[in-house]
């Protein structure tokens, strides 16, 4: 019996990948929106670019993965000005590319107080868990052709308020997708 391309996809997730990815988010030691983005090691800056690194790789070309940025001003949840960066892989439909469907998980993590971000906040549930499963999606499904495009994002910002989604759909309402 030929399987159909869902059952193919979900044959194809591995749980051991997801959790390969999950232990390598939580390695960063912290993913705050505000931590370091120098680091090749630590912070937010080198999780993000581990993630579209590790996008770019399992695409095989077929994924259009770019980071999505601006700046957040200060406010109530964020001590300063801070870049916000996405992380965002497109996988092109071949009928009706303007029609798209969006999978998101946030990277970024915090401690106990949100504006921490020095201490340790691997956060492993919070949200390495969903950006691991949004990653191997988007691996697993780059193998594949659909009608309609793919985005699969890695947001950040979520625990500041929603930020870097928040940015991301406003775009893609003015670019009317």
């Amino acid at each position: 019996m030929k399987k159909t391309q869902v059952e193919q996809i979900v044959k194809d997730i591995s749980t051991t990948r997801i959790e390969a990815y999950i232990r390598k988010l939580a390695s960063f030691q912290t993913r705050h929106t505000m931590s370091d983005t120098q680091s090749e090691t630590t912070g937010i800056g080198a999780a993000r670019r581990w993630i579209k690194i590790e996008l770019e790789r399992c695409g095989a070309g077929k994924l259009d993965v770019s980071f999505d940025g601006y700046v957040e001003p200060a406010g109530r949840r964020i001590g300063s000005a801070t870049e916000i960066v996405n992380v965002v892989a497109t996988l092109k439909g071949n009928i009706s590319s303007d029609r798209h469907y969006v999978v998101s998980g946030h990277y970024d993590s915090r401690a106990s107080d949100v504006m921490d971000a020095k201490s340790l906040a691997p956060g492993a549930n919070d949200d390495a868990s969903g950006t691991a499963a949004v990653m191997e999606m988007a691996c697993v499904m780059a193998q594949h052709k659909f009608d309609a495009t793919l985005v699969f994002m890695a947001v950040a910002g979520e625990e500041q308020g929603l930020f870097g989604a928040a940015h991301w759909a406003q775009q893609a309402r003015e670019k009317n997708l």
